[in-house]
């Protein structure tokens, strides 16, 4: 039997960019330039496509706004993308493939 390692990493990480969202410019999301992001500019930007609802991006919002002030920084946008990135890397999963035809036993 032959055992083959499937790193889920590349997946997790895609899977993790389409329910976090691209990594964005922070500008992009701070649309009044004042270099933080209120619940309302961040909500704006998440549903903007309708993939998001409101709620799942204010319990996003909440989880990006670490010290809990209502506004998210840049280092706290940056924090967050690092620690989610971090996470899913964690996921890894090594898959058993069974090579050899089947003897029956």
């Amino acid at each position: 039997m032959k055992r083959f390692a499937f790193i889920a990493a590349a997946a997790a990480t895609g899977a993790f960019a389409a329910s976090a969202g691209e990594m964005v410019a922070f500008s992009d999301i701070d649309t009044n330039a004042d270099g933080q992001v209120t619940e309302a500019e961040f909500t704006a930007y998440k549903t903007a496509d309708g993939e998001v609802t409101e709620a799942e991006a204010a319990e996003k919002f909440a989880k990006i706004d670490a010290d809990f002030d209502g506004v998210v920084t840049e280092a706290e946008m940056t924090a967050a993308m690092e620690a989610w990135k971090e996470e899913k890397a964690d996921m890894d999963v090594d898959v058993e493939i069974d090579t050899e035809p089947d003897s029956g036993y």
